[in-house]
C-alpha cells in the first residue's frame, strides 16, 4: 500500500515558523523569509554526489542544507513532550510536508531551505474495515489504499481497535482523509499526545470551543503557534490541534493550535501542490486542499481530463495568480476516483431492508433485514436490492 486556506494564512506561509513554542511542538524555525513552494507527500529520499534529496510532487528537492523538522510519536523534548525533531533521517516516504525554498522554472528540481512535517492524525483507532480500506481515528475517517505506505503493519487486517496510529494524509473534506502513510506505534494511552487536523466549524469564541469533524475542541488553555492568534480563528479555517491527552468522549482539550500548511500567495510564485479534488466544477476548475485551481491551460499526464473529478488525487505544478488561484501548467493524475468517497464507515444493517441497484439504470428493492430484497432495473440493466442479505433484480428493456 503505498486548505479553504485564508488570505490571513498567507503571511504564515511566507515566513518560516519562528516560535520556539514550548510544550514540545514549537517549530524552532529560523524566521528567514522564504516562500512555501510545495505541499504534498514524500515520494522518495536519497543521496547523490551533491548531497541529500527528496522527491515531492515530482520535484527533486536538494535538502542538504535544509532545516528539517519532523514531528513523531517517538520524539520528545527536554520536558518529555512529543514534538519536532530537526533531523533529516526522520523524513520517511509517505510523510506529508510543506517545503519552503525555491523551484526551477521547469518544476523538476528545487532547493529546500525548510521542510516541516506534521501528521494529520495521531491517536487510538476507533474502527477498522479492512475490506473497504477504511479506519476511524478520533472521529476522522481515513482511506487506506495501495498507495499508502504502511509502517509496522503487514496490512490493514492486522490493525485492531484501540491501537495507536500516526497518520499522514491528504484531506478530501472535513473529517475525511486519504492516507499517504499509516504508522502503527508501540506507544499506549495515556502517554500519547493526540494530533488532529481539520477545518474549524461551529466556532464559539465566548466558550472558546469549535468542532473538527465530530470532535469538539476546547481551546481555552491552548497556546497558538507560528503567527496564529485566537482572533484569527474562523469557521472553515484548517489547522492542527495538539492535545495533552486522549479525548473524553467527543471532547478534546487543545494544548496547542497550529496553522495548517499553506502555499505562497505571491503573484507569479511557482508552486507544486498535491491533493484530492474537491469543489469540482469542470476539469478546468476545481480545488485542492482549499486552493482554487485554473487548469484551462494545463498539460495532463498519468490520465485524461475526464479522470479529474471529486475524489481524484492530483499533483499540480503552476504559478499563483494575484487573486490566489493556482494557474496550473502541469497536472499529474496520481489516483483516479473509482467512486465518490462515502461519508462514513458502513452503517449497521438497515432494519427496513431497503436496497438500491445500478446496472445501466437504477433498481430499487425492498426486503426484510437479514433476508432478501427484490428489485427492478431499468434501462436494459439489472438491479440488485440488498437489505442485510441478497437482492435479485429483473431487467426491463421496454
Amino acid at each position: 500500500m503505498r486548505t479553504g486556506i485564508y488570505a490571513l494564512m498567507t503571511t504564515l506561509g511566507l515566513v518560516l515558523a519562528a516560535c520556539g513554542g514550548g510544550d514540545g511542538v514549537g517549530s524552532g524555525g529560523t524566521g528567514i523569509a522564504m516562500s512555501s513552494v510545495a505541499i504534498g507527500s514524500v515520494d522518495s529520499l536519497g543521496e547523490s554526489p551533491s548531497g541529500s534529496y527528496m522527491v515531492v510532487n515530482g520535484v527533486r528537492f536538494d535538502i542538504s542544507h535544509a532545516q528539517v523538522e519532523v514531528e513523531g510519536v517517538s520524539q520528545e523534548d527536554a520536558n518529555g513532550q512529543q514534538g519536532l525533531k530537526s533531523d533529516q533521517s526522520s523524513l520517511k516516504p509517505g510523510m506529508t510536508v510543506q517545503v519552503n525554498g525555491t523551484l526551477d522554472t521547469g518544476f523538476s528540481t528545487g532547493t529546500a531551505a525548510h521542510v516541516l512535517s506534521i501528521p494529520e492524525l495521531r491517536g487510538a483507532v476507533d474502527a477498522v474495515d479492512a475490506a473497504l480500506g477504511r479506519i476511524e481515528v478520533m472521529g476522522a475517517r481515513v482511506y487506506v489504499d495501495d498507495e499508502t505506505v504502511l509502517d509496522g503493519l503487514s496490512g490493514l487486517a492486522a490493525l485492531q481497535v484501540g491501537q495507536i496510529v500516526q497518520v499522514h494524509a491528504l484531506p478530501t473534506s472535513s473529517g475525511l482523509m486519504r492516507a499517504t502513510r499509516l504508522q502503527l506505534t508501540t506507544a499506549t494511552l495515556p502517554s500519547v499526545q493526540p494530533v488532529l487536523w481539520g477545518s474549524v466549524q461551529a466556532l464559539d469564541t465566548v466558550a472558546r470551543r469549535f468542532q473538527l469533524g465530530t470532535m469538539q475542541i476546547q481551546y481555552a488553555q491552548a497556546a497558538f503557534l507560528n503567527g496564529l492568534e485566537a482572533g484569527m480563528l474562523d469557521n472553515g479555517m484548517p489547522l492542527y490541534v495538539h492535545a495533552a491527552q486522549a479525548p473524553s468522549g467527543n471532547v478534546l482539550v487543545a494544548r496547542v493550535l497550529r496553522p495548517a500548511h499553506s502555499l505562497s500567495r505571491q503573484a507569479d510564485a511557482p508552486v507544486v501542490l498535491e491533493g484530492v479534488v474537491t469543489n469540482f466544477a469542470s476539469a478546468q476548475s476545481f480545488a485542492l486542499q482549499g486552493t482554487d485551481i485554473d487548469a484551462s491551460g494545463a498539460q495532463i499526464t498519468g490520465g485524461r481530463a475526464d479522470d479529474i473529478r471529486n475524489g481524484a488525487t492530483l499533483e499540480v505544478a503552476g504559478r499563483m495568480s494575484a487573486n490566489g488561484v493556482l494557474v496550473a501548467q502541469r497536472i499529474r493524475v496520481r489516483q483516479r476516483a473509482v467512486v465518490d468517497p462515502p461519508s462514513a464507515l458502513p452503517p449497521p444493517a438497515n432494519t427496513n431492508g431497503n436496497g438500491n441497484g445500478n446496472a445501466g439504470g437504477n433498481g430499487n428493492g425492498n426486503g426484510n433485514a437479514g433476508g432478501n430484497g427484490n428489485g427492478n432495473g431499468n434501462a436494459g440493466g439489472n438491479g440488485n436490492g440488498n437489505a442485510g442479505g441478497n437482492g435479485n433484480g429483473n431487467s426491463n428493456r421496454g
